[in-house]
């Protein structure tokens, strides 16, 4: 509901005064070239009275309580339709994967946006009843200007979000580079940011509507909202929920994703002293004796030679000139995807338990052999 320039507003309260009718003085602003609404508007803003004078209506304004909800509302609004549209950009990925792919991010993007669901949804919800129960004591509270300006912007945002979105699939298509997940990933978007568009334009509505009618409109009752917002809020909380769902399912239990990422650590370490190791080889023509020889050369130093969890150092034997075993104790087998970060050197595949690695340093400008793993009997240190 715009506000009523001071011009419109003098002239109305002016003829008021004078005891002119409504009907007279609206025709008057249309002939002056002031819309219809816009001279309902100005004279609106006056309550109809007996008195001799205008009497004002009360205005809806914004307090600090109103702009922090409506932000507060907005913000993780925001929060949710981003963190929704990651879990799920990263579920078009896993399903329809490309070719050399490999999931070093995804499990970090699906912890963050797990994270901003779980507290953004129940703020999100907590905000929404305090402002419903503003508006039930005082439905003037639906209009104030922080929340009008605030739909607005949102409606704007979304609106290039999904003209952008269509932009890029007419010009996937006019290129013939349009893939199954390009098309879903738009249409996540075109969901998303639609359903976002849709609850606030018919907020803006009603808002519009109410403003027209003024207070005693208001008085009289508020309409009641669409029935298909609630189902649009239903099924927007559905999907969000069940992206969380499918975002915890995907990242596991945390104490395995704990032992993955030491696994990790101490794979990172025999990549480490694989490399010392050859570079020894390449400045002495042979190999050391121990891991402590191998640190204290200048040329060849790796920090770490024992495991980051126990402490236990790296087991380390020299078995001919050119080959040698690196040996380490591991919490969990590697997983089966090859798409994950632990897969990136297969010759480090490992069970669970203690393991041992056969390495022979390649001759000159060789490259490394693609070497099986020695298991050691049973792969689990009993």
């Amino acid at each position: 509901m715009a506000a009523t320039p001071e011009s419109v507003s003098s002239f109305v309260k002016s003829c008021l005064e004078k005891g002119i009718g409504r009907s007279e003085i609206a025709a008057a602003l249309e002939a002056g070239g002031w819309s219809v609404r816009e001279a309902q508007t100005a004279l609106e803003a006056f309550a109809e009275s007996a008195l001799p004078v205008p009497v004002p209506r009360k205005r809806a304004s914004s307090s600090p309580r109103d702009a922090f909800l409506n932000l507060l509302s907005i913000a993780m609004l925001y929060k949710a339709v981003f963190a929704t549209g990651a879990i799920l950009f990263v579920l078009i990925d896993r399903w329809l994967p490309q070719p050399g792919e490999y999931a070093l991010f995804t499990l970090g993007i699906l912890r963050w946006a797990a994270a901003a669901l779980i507290v953004a949804l129940p703020i999100l919800a907590a905000v929404r009843i305090a402002i419903g129960r503003d508006i039930a004591r005082n439905p003037l509270a639906r209009m104030t200007p922080i929340y009008r300006f605030l739909a607005y912007l949102t409606l704007l945002i979304a609106a290039l979000v999904m003209a952008g979105d269509l932009i890029a699939v007419i010009i996937s298509f006019l290129a013939g580079d349009i893939t199954a997940r390009f098309v879903l990933k738009a249409l996540v978007v075109l969901v998303l940011c639609g359903g976002v568009y849709l609850w606030y334009a018919s907020d803006m509505r009603r808002e519009e509507s109410l403003g027209r009618q003024g207070a005693a409109g208001l008085a009289a009752g508020v309409p009641a909202a669409p029935a298909w917002r609630g189902w649009l809020s239903a099924a927007g909380a559905a999907l969000a929920g069940l992206a969380l769902v499918a975002a915890l399912w995907l990242i596991g239990n945390p104490v395995l994703a704990r032992q993955l990422f030491l696994d990790g650590r101490r794979v990172a370490d025999l990549q480490r002293l694989q490399l010392s190791l050859e570079n020894y080889h390449k400045r002495h023509d042979a190999l050391p004796e121990t891991l402590e020889q191998l640190r204290a050369d200048p040329g060849t130093y790796v920090e770490r030679t024992a495991d980051p969890v126990t402490g236990a150092a790296y087991g380390y034997t020299r078995i001919d000139p050119r080959t040698y075993e690196l040996s380490a104790t591991f919490d969990q087998p590697t997983p089966d995807d090859e798409r994950e970060m632990w897969n990136r050197d297969l010759f480090f595949k490992h069970r669970a338990g203690f393991q041992t690695f056969t390495i022979t340093v390649p001759r000159g400008d060789e490259k490394r052999p693609e070497q099986e793993p020695a298991l050691v009997p049973g792969g689990v240190d009993s």
